[in-house]
């Protein structure tokens, strides 16, 4: 896939989705919207480990995990913390970034092929549901796009991992503390990772000709698995 049909793929993905799947299936490329969402991820993380206030930042880190713990148990983990440095834990967050997406992406791919197989539709390679997983991705360069206007309006750079995406369903309508147990839950969700969502139903039921409703079964079940056990886990 050349530059320009990339970007082209990329405008339709926003705003012509039936056009880009087609697309998409005819040349399943997925150097274009992966390179993307990583590269934007990376700069993310290089900014707001570079403008951070650390110190502020790992007392932060101590407070929230501490909180029911003895001052002895307090100053142990913030001895142990004392080590870290906005280079290891920037250099970790990335490393640990580009593996959950490539390893995310690669498991939604696989899953999604043996679906196809299982119902009997045209049988796709994995190339292509991987190329459609990072395509459909790409409304999360938004995301990306916010948190790092986030970042950089932050003078003071107090502002913690949680924090950084001004548009998670948490910091736009609940505000809960990271002690509350639905705090993680709605912080890595916003109106771009449903958008995403939606586009990958979209896709399944454009490339297959299953319905909507049936399309929906199968894309979503696995993140309403995870994300039920997750919150059932954190209300136990």
């Amino acid at each position: 896939m050349n530059q320009t049909s990339a970007f082209n793929t990329l405008t339709n993905i926003l705003t012509s989705p039936s056009q880009a799947f087609r697309d998409i299936n005819t040349k399943p490329g997925f150097l274009f919207p992966l390179l993307a969402l990583l590269a934007a991820n990376i700069v993310l993380m290089l900014c707001f480990f570079s403008t951070v206030d650390f110190a502020w930042m790992i007392e932060q880190m101590v407070n929230s995990q501490t909180m029911d713990k003895s001052a002895a148990e307090r100053a142990d983990m913030a001895k142990a913390m004392s080590g870290l440095t906005p280079m290891i834990m920037g250099g970790s967050a990335i490393v640990g970034m580009l593996l959950g997406v490539l390893i995310i992406f690669s498991v939604m791919a696989v899953y999604l092929l043996l679906a196809n197989k299982l119902l009997d539709s045209e049988q796709l390679g994995f190339k292509h549901w991987f190329a459609l997983t990072c395509w459909c991705a790409t409304p999360t360069l938004l995301t990306a796009l916010a948190s790092l206007v986030n970042v950089l309006l932050a003078s003071d750079g107090q502002l913690t991992l949680e924090a950084i995406n001004p548009v998670s369903f948490n910091n736009m309508l609940l505000d809960l503390s990271p002690h509350d147990p639905l705090f993680a839950p709605l912080s890595s969700w916003d109106p771009f990772t449903v958008w995403n969502q939606i586009l990958m139903v979209l896709g399944f039921h454009y490339w297959t000709g299953k319905s909507i409703a049936k399309s929906a079964a199968i894309v979503l079940a696995p993140t309403v698995i995870i994300y039920g056990i997750w919150i059932a886990i954190a209300l136990a």
